[in-house]
């Protein structure tokens, strides 16, 4: 972070000073965690639904904190602190507010990416191909929302030249109001699908929140949309910026073409008939290279750069990364889960060459009332696309039910009261050959049964 002066945040976030303000006093970095703050760093105190920053002002002015940022109904704004304060309305519209007027400091380019599926996978592509040449900022992890985002836009530095996002949404609204903090000179715009559509009510609600992405860019900006993605297409009217499409089965100005699987999985496609070959498996990825390539042409990447980036580009942790051991492949996909991504995973499990082919699935969280249905549509399509489902979870049930139903037998298609049994159940299974996806929404906590299974293999 560039140095700060509290009287510039003051002015960028409205706020009242308290005590003993040194105007002058240069910031150098914020923090919303006091067991990490470091000295001369402004604490901000943020509420949330397990706890309350505001608890933590003194023991940031102990680890030397130089000011904290509260709120003006904090009842201990009216007790001597042991630093100084700024007081606003609201702490999390502050920090919105202080990483805008940051982020208008710096004239370069800065990549947004939406989506269902695949935000934080095509983020790093991204941002991997945009080092070719630039010197690059990107979200950490999935650090994608109203806290997140902010928090990576403060990080700014003079050596930075180019910066990488990913915008997340749980409700109409959300889109807009990061796009207005991080002003993306480029949006990218991969899939809309039914991931988190128990707060949107329907896909068409999913739609509205993704396309807030495409209201925001204006005839300066740029958008690039996947072309092959039906209900992204509808979407297209929206924006009135340089509209750029990305592909494989329509035309489009970036068309990937004559894509083919080698036998780890990994996509080999012609994109203006310059090859570009993934270290990634699955259909899917060749999508989000496609975008990642294309942001990287409009940003003037050289393509032996971006052939480089893609080629070397490897898994990213808990996303379809897979991990061979003992002659079983096992495909650790249980990050998070959505019925778009479970369907790619399953495609995925498909394209990865083995004698045998179990899924081990969990619940995908947050689809509302067509969560029955939708685990039902992955339980079908598990059904064409593996030998074994072995599944927990209370709405695993219908997926469970829906592979049976599309003919596998009782005893190939399993549920679980918990995943411990799972696990147990799976890990006696296994046998040389046998490639294993396991895949479920992150608060499954399936991280677990990927580790029972590779300690079992180890």
């Amino acid at each position: 972070m560039r140095a700060v002066t509290l009287s510039e945040m003051v002015e960028w976030t409205a706020a009242d000073p308290v005590g003993n303000l040194q105007p002058d006093c240069a910031l150098q970095a914020v923090a919303t965690d006091s067991r990490s703050i470091d000295k001369g760093e402004l604490f901000i105190a943020l509420r949330g639904e397990r706890f309350d920053g505001h608890d933590f002002v003194e023991a940031a002015f102990a680890r030397g904190a130089c000011a904290a940022l509260v709120e003006r109904r904090w009842p201990g704004l009216d007790q001597a602190a042991s630093g100084p304060l700024l007081a606003v309305d609201s702490t999390l519209q502050a920090l919105g507010d202080m990483a805008r007027a940051y982020r208008r400091r710096w004239a370069i380019p800065v990549v947004a990416v939406v989506g269902s599926a695949g935000k934080t996978t095509t983020k790093e592509m991204i941002a991997a191909v945009l080092g070719q040449r630039y010197r690059v900022l990107k979200t950490i992890g999935s650090e994608n929302n109203e806290i997140g985002v902010p928090r990576t836009l403060l990080q700014l530095s003079p050596s930075h030249e180019a910066v990488v996002l990913e915008l997340a949404a749980r409700r109409i609204g959300d889109i807009r109001y990061l796009c207005s903090i991080a002003e993306p000179t480029i949006g990218v715009l991969l899939n809309i699908g039914t991931a988190h559509i128990e707060f949107f009510g329907s896909v068409e609600g999913v739609a509205k929140a993704k396309g807030e992405l495409l209201d925001y860019l204006d005839e300066s900006l740029t958008a690039l949309v996947n072309a092959d993605d039906r209900v992204v297409v509808q979407e297209i009217k929206r924006t009135k910026g340089r509209l750029l499409t990305f592909g494989f089965a329509r035309e489009s100005e970036f068309r990937g073409e004559r894509l083919v699987l080698d036998q780890k999985g990994c996509g080999h496609f012609l994109l203006h008939n310059v090859p570009i070959d993934l270290n990634v498996p699955g259909r899917h990825n060749a999508y989000n290279a496609l975008a990642a390539a294309a942001v990287g042409r409009i940003l003037g990447v050289p393509w032996e750069g971006i052939q480089r980036a893609l080629a070397e580009f490897e898994a990213v942790s808990q996303r379809g990364e897979i991990v061979r051991k003992n002659g079983i492949a096992v495909i650790d996909d249980c990050y998070n889960a959505s019925p778009g991504s479970m369907s790619a995973a399953l495609d995925l499990l498909v394209d990865v060459p083995g004698a045998r082919k179990i899924a081990v699935l969990g619940d995908m969280l947050e689809l509302g009332a067509e969560s029955g249905r939708l685990h039902a549509v992955v339980g079908e399509k598990a059904a064409g696309c593996a030998d074994v489902v072995l599944a927990t979870g209370r709405e695993s049930a219908h997926l469970v039910a829906a592979a049976r139903a599309a003919g596998m037998a009782q005893d190939a298609a399993r549920h679980f009261e918990q995943p411990e049994q799972l696990g147990e159940f799976a890990v006696a299974q296994l046998r040389h050959g046998d490639v294993v996806l396991v895949k479920a929404s992150r608060a499954m906590t399936f991280d677990r049964v990927v580790e029972r299974i590779l300690q079992q293999l180890s």
